[in-house]
C-alpha cells in the first residue's frame, strides 16, 4: 500500500472556513433560548433515528417533546 500525502487546503480556504464558522457561531449565539431549544429538538429528530438503526436506544435517549 502506498501512502501519498494528502493535499492541504490553502491558507485562503482555511481563513474563509474560519470566518464562516465564526459567523455561524455568532448567529447561534444571538438566538433566543426558545429558538435554541427548537434547534436541539430538530437535531435530535435527525440523530436519534440514525442511532436507533445501529442499536436499541437507551432509556434516556429520547427526543424532547416539542410545542
Amino acid at each position: 500500500m502506498s501512502s501519498q500525502p494528502t493535499a492541504r487546503p490553502s491558507p485562503e480556504v482555511i481563513d474563509a472556513l474560519r470566518r464562516g464558522k465564526k459567523a455561524l457561531h455568532d448567529a447561534h449565539r444571538a438566538l433566543s433560548l426558545s429558538e435554541k431549544v427548537k434547534m436541539v429538538i430538530e437535531l435530535q429528530g435527525i440523530a436519534l433515528p440514525l442511532i436507533a438503526r445501529r442499536r436499541p436506544l437507551r432509556y434516556y435517549e429520547r427526543q424532547w417533546p416539542g410545542d
